[in-house]
Formats: C-alpha cells, sequence, structure tokens
C-alpha cells in the first residue's frame, strides 16, 4: 500500500490532465502535460534560420483616425542568434516574408540549409507561387502554430521586448494571450 502522500499525488498525476483544460485553458493544458521535444541547434551559421512574425503590441493613431499597431516578421540565424533580416508592414503576409528572406540573404551573404517557420500568414502562399522556399534552402518545415517552445525566435521576441520595447512608457509588454502581473500602467504618469 502506498502512503498517504505518495498516494494523493499519484492520484492528482491521474486525474489533473483530465480536467486542467477546461479550466485553464487549452493552452495551458498542452504546455503543462503536452510532450516536449529538446532539439540540439547547429553549432554553424546558415544551418538553421527561424522565421516568424509578431505584433509589436505599439499602437498609434493613423491617417483615418484609427488605432493601428504594426507587425514585424523576422529571420533569425539560430546558432548565432542574429538578427538576419526583418520587414515591418502592417499585415503578416506573404510579401512580408519575402523582403525578410531576402533581405537575410542579403545579409548573410549566404543561403541557408534549413527553414522553419509556423506555417501562418503568407507561407503557403509564398511557396505555392514558384516553390519560395525550396529555391532558397535545402529542407524547409513548420512548426505548430502558437506553440512558443518550439522554436527559439520566440525566446529572441522576449528578450528584444523586455531590453528594448519596455524603454518605451506607452509598451506594456502584454496581449490578449500574454499577461504579466508586473506590467501595469504608470497611472502617476497618464495623470
Amino acid at each position: 500500500a502506498l502512503s498517504d502522500g505518495r498516494a494523493l499525488r499519484w492520484f492528482q498525476a491521474q486525474i489533473v490532465p483530465l480536467w486542467y483544460d477546461a479550466v485553464y485553458g487549452e493552452q495551458a493544458a498542452r504546455q503543462k502535460f503536452g510532450r516536449k521535444q529538446k532539439t540540439v541547434l547547429p553549432s554553424r551559421r546558415d544551418t538553421l534560420w527561424y522565421g516568424d512574425g509578431t505584433k509589436l503590441n505599439l499602437y498609434y493613431k493613423g491617417d483615418d483616425g484609427k488605432i493601428r499597431t504594426t507587425l514585424v516578421y523576422e529571420v533569425v540565424d539560430a546558432s548565432s542568434e542574429m538578427l538576419l533580416g526583418y520587414h515591418i508592414s502592417d499585415a503578416e503576409d506573404y510579401e512580408a516574408q519575402y523582403h525578410a528572406y531576402r533581405m537575410a540573404i542579403q545579409t548573410s551573404g549566404h543561403k541557408p540549409y534549413e527553414i522553419v517557420h509556423d506555417n501562418q500568414g503568407g507561407h503557403k502562399k509564398l511557396d505555392k507561387l514558384g516553390g519560395f522556399f525550396g529555391k532558397i534552402c535545402h529542407i524547409h518545415r513548420s512548426t505548430m502554430p502558437y506553440n512558443g517552445e518550439s522554436k527559439t525566435i520566440e525566446s529572441i521576441f522576449g528578450r528584444f521586448q523586455n531590453q528594448v520595447l519596455h524603454q518605451y512608457w506607452q509598451f506594456t509588454g502584454q496581449n490578449v494571450t500574454a499577461k504579466k502581473k508586473s506590467s501595469a500602467p504608470n497611472v502617476e504618469f497618464v495623470a
């Protein structure tokens, strides 16, 4: 027979995954109980590039009077975490991706061996229009969308936001899914 503490831990390990997503959400349950896979990052440059777009969460008033935000699509070399190319636009579409990869190839001076992206935005359209990824790399694959742990570029985005964007008073570091207890409006400054 198990001791009371071990029995309780065994019971929790069996039961908690059954109800966790209903209480905390599917994303939180997947992150807590989902299968984890560790990727060994390359040691040479231009072996693996990550491409991903993100909303900057910096808002401005457009010419038409509406509140707008801007997006940036970035291409990063995985071995050095160097930003090779980017494109700032109003949408994460195939045109932004094309310009970011073009800038990355011009900056690097080489084509990558492998490209990893999340298959959102215009990735499918970009590849259907003449096999773009097949022309600039040997292998390209997609990861699961909305799964930040699957791409190294997401941690680079996080560090960029913490180190650079938090210098701006209007940047909160939050969006619909990412909320921080430490991020709060500076009421004294606003008043």
